[in-house]
């Protein structure tokens, strides 16, 4: 069943009428509510429209007209027949759901031009193959406990998320040298590597060659964040963290559990199902299994099971009003040769001199 297209003339006229006879009383069925992820029913138009005005006062939404309200509104209805269709097909209490969040008036197209960026990929760096890999670490791990994972954050519309992923990197193995937590630069990144794009993507490899380059990174606050590329002004800011390399995580499930339990680690991921996620283990049932394109950069900040399924804990960069605050599980040990979405195939951690050994509990065979 889908709710019907209505023509644009008619919605319009239908959307004025309907707001000024909601805004007096009515209320939509609980199942509907939009504060839960329990879409997986399909409301009546009527309802739908309820839903809409409920969204768009949630997130602040004001259109310049009737018109686009109306355009928008088609697309909010489009995305709740998704939604519903694929919450219903769940096949346990651990699959992922798909919820009407922020993201809930774009269309896919608006949505992978301002967020997913795929650009010609760079080159792995060598690594010894390792056939067998014992690894004597917990079950489960979760960084964030451990005070070495700053909070998520927000790139607004601006295809960043590389810089994001690497500062995170760079936040997490400078803190677990260091014993201090502090917030880096993504500005900096954006304005003054050469080699990425701005707004318009890029790699987390290419912004660890920058900051090699440039002898570290700015804080924060230092060089505060304000989601458009603009002129580079690193040297008006001193560095407050700094690598001394990086390296490729082997490409498999266990290569990528050993680097995770050293570290928090970039990863790059195909991310174009991601737009609605809002709970669950995504396991990327849109994702080609043999495919090893992505469009978006992430930070894997631990890894942990439920009901059985092996799922790694992921940081992302839209906020914390995305996913489960901010953060999706995306399935792990799922036996595909890149990894779910091609998480295990482009992994990147930065390195830091420490005055003691690390976990001496991985051994290498």
């Amino acid at each position: 069943m889908m709710i019907s297209q209505t023509p644009n003339m008619f919605l319009i006229i239908f959307i004025f009428t309907t707001f000024v006879c909601l805004s007096s009383s009515s209320s939509i069925p609980t199942q509907y509510s939009i504060l839960g992820p329990n879409l997986d029913k399909l409301p009546s138009q009527d309802e739908a429209l309820q839903l809409f005005q409920l969204w768009k006062k949630e997130n602040g939404r004001i259109y310049k007209d009737l018109e686009e309200m109306a355009k928008k509104f088609e697309i909010f209805l489009s995305n709740l027949n998704y939604i519903t269709k694929s919450n219903a097909k769940r096949r346990s209490s651990s699959t992922y759901l798909l919820g009407m969040n922020k993201f809930a008036d774009w269309s896919p197209k608006e949505f992978q031009k301002t967020y997913l960026h795929g650009h010609d990929m760079p080159k792995q760096l060598g690594h010894v193959k390792q056939n067998n890999l014992s690894y004597a670490g917990p079950v489960s791990l979760d960084w964030r406990r451990r005070g070495v994972v700053t909070g998520v954050k927000d790139q607004a519309n601006c295809g960043s998320c590389w810089a994001f992923s690497a500062t995170g990197a760079i936040e997490g193995i400078n803190a677990i040298a260091t014993g201090k937590l502090i917030s880096l630069s993504e500005q900096e990144l954006v304005d003054c590597d050469p080699k990425s794009y701005g707004c318009d993507g890029g790699w987390p490899s290419n912004a660890f060659d920058w900051v090699l380059s440039n002898g570290g990174i700015a804080l924060e606050t230092d060089y505060s964040y304000n989601a458009i590329g603009s002129t580079c002004y690193a040297s008006q800011v001193s560095n407050s963290a700094s690598i001394n390399g990086y390296e490729n995580v082997y490409p498999s499930d266990d290569g990528l559990l050993l680097a995770t339990y050293l570290q928090p680690i970039s990863v790059a991921i195909d991310a174009s199902d991601f737009q609605f996620y809002s709970g669950g283990i995504f396991d990327g049932p849109n994702c080609a299994t043999d495919s090893q394109y992505v469009n978006h950069a992430v930070l894997i900040v631990g890894y942990d099971s439920v009901d059985g399924e092996d799922y790694w804990i992921v940081k992302n960069s839209w906020g914390t009003n995305w996913g489960i605050n901010g953060y999706i599980w995306i399935k792990r040990n799922a036996g595909l040769p890149y990894g779910v979405c091609a998480i295990n195939e482009w992994a990147y951690y930065p390195t830091k001199k420490q005055s003691a050994s690390r976990n001496p509990s991985i051994s290498f065979m």
